[in-house]
């Protein structure tokens, strides 16, 4: 049961790698770490075996010359025996420094190649750390301009801008409105004035009248 959960979990964030770029990047950068991690581990196990085939061949050179000394001192001593058996001593040691040589040649030949591998291969994470840094930077500006033209766009702000406008016109509309009521109540009581003036006069006109008779 829990390791069928592990491997749903595991699933369900392979598709959100896929789905995602940048999270494809970063997975294929850390990948590419791990690599460089074991590279290096491998160089200096090499560096490892280049310095013991040096001492072993040091040691089979010491050898060799340690038999060819015993050779020539049973010479000295009438020993032929012995020194044949020196002899074919030295000839093993002699062989054995021949092959640590070669092999020591090898390997910093090979040590050599591999450093400069995990050299190249430092530059490659190193130059996919840029490219990823670039691509952010690219997926940010696209997803602000996304937002930004989301924002300005016909159905969003535009609508919204237009409301504006519209609001705007029936706060004009009502302004005049007003104006207008307000002009008609200043004429309506100029009228009314010039009227109550007219009757007045009339009512001192014909009192006038009345007071001649």
């Amino acid at each position: 049961m829990k390791q069928s959960i592990i491997e749903d979990f595991q699933d369900v964030t392979e598709v959100k790698v896929k789905q995602n770029p940048i999270a494809q990047l970063n997975k294929y950068v850390r990948d590419s770490e791990k690599e460089v991690e074991k590279a290096g581990k491998l160089v200096e196990r090499q560096r490892l075996l280049k310095n013991e085939f040096y001492k072993e061949w040091k040691q089979a050179n010491a050898l060799a010359n340690k038999r060819k000394e015993q050779r020539d001192l049973a010479i000295q001593a009438g020993e032929n025996g012995l020194a044949e058996t020196a002899l074919q001593y030295q000839a093993q040691a002699e062989q054995q420094a021949e092959r640590l040589q070669l092999a020591y040649e090898t390997a910093i030949e090979q040590l050599s190649e591999l450093e400069q591998k995990l050299e190249e291969m430092k530059l490659k994470v190193k130059d996919m750390h840029i490219k990823r840094l670039e691509l952010m930077g690219k997926e940010n500006v696209l997803s602000m301009k996304e937002k930004m033209n989301k924002l300005l766009s016909e159905s969003e702000f535009g609508n919204a801008a237009e409301n504006f406008d519209t609001v705007a016109s029936e706060m004009k509309q009502k302004e005049n409105n007003f104006d207008d009521e307000y002009e008609i109540t200043i004429f309506d009581a100029k009228i009314q004035k010039l009227a109550k003036e007219i009757n007045n006069a009339e009512k001192q006109n014909q009192i006038h009248e009345n007071v001649v008779q």
